[in-house]
């Protein structure tokens, strides 16, 4: 079996046999019980593209739906969301419904950044090294994959801040600024590393070189308001 099929099949085993331990292992509560029964019929209920699929902050900042055509073919070309079931997807794979954190740990599969971290390695460090990256990953998915050296010279990693420069955003406001930060580079016609702080203030972020890479401050209340246009 692929990496897929195997934490497809771990999860769905679990999910269907034991929702009381699934539950648990998930973190749901019996009033997300949903979430859990769709995970049981993950391996046979309907699919969607990974772009339709996604929803919550980040996924409605970037609003991938409503791109310009244009943009729309160039994230699906670009593009690379990392998922804690199906490794890294793009736009256009058909995914069923679903729910399992990236801290999650399966029985016979263990953590799974540790369990996906080779096969990433192996489907995406060329790619990186020829052709560049924004990391905008949290915690949990950057340790799916750790570009080599020669990639890693090519990756910008980008941190949201507060108005200071050095307290995290918060949650909710980071997730904003990364999705609003992508719709705008999508929609530029041939993105590059040089244009990510012009994208950033293009939406109100304040760019500045940090020691790790981009430091990208959110005014107070960014991102509250206002949804993106265009």
């Amino acid at each position: 079996m692929t990496h897929r099929q195997k934490v497809l099949t771990a999860l769905v085993s679990i999910c269907r046999r034991s929702p009381a331990k699934a539950r648990t292992l998930l973190g749901l509560s019996e009033a997300l019980d949903s979430d859990r029964a769709a995970n049981a019929a993950a391996d046979t209920s309907p699919t969607m593209p990974a772009g339709h699929r996604y929803t919550g902050v980040l996924h409605d900042a970037l609003g991938y739906p409503t791109l310009p055509a244009t943009a729309r073919r160039r994230a699906d070309s670009s593009l690379v969301v990392f998922s804690g079931l199906w490794g890294a997807v793009r736009p256009v794979d058909q995914l069923p419904a679903y729910r399992i954190g990236i801290g999650t740990n399966l029985p016979r599969i263990g953590p799974l950044p540790t369990y996906w971290r080779g096969a990433l390695y192996d489907a995406l460090d060329a790619e990186v090294a020829e052709s560049g990256a924004l990391d905008l990953r949290s915690s949990g998915y950057a340790l799916m994959y750790k570009p080599s050296p020669e990639a890693a010279r090519n990756v910008v990693i980008a941190a949201i801040t507060g108005p200071d420069g050095k307290r995290s955003a918060s949650s909710y406001q980071s997730k904003v600024a990364k999705g609003r930060l992508v719709r705008a580079l999508l929609q530029l016609p041939k993105p590059k590393a040089a244009d990510i702080a012009t994208a950033a203030e293009s939406i109100g972020l304040t760019a500045a070189e940090g020691a790790n890479g981009l430091v990208l401050r959110a005014p107070a209340g960014w991102g509250l308001i206002n949804p993106p246009k265009g």
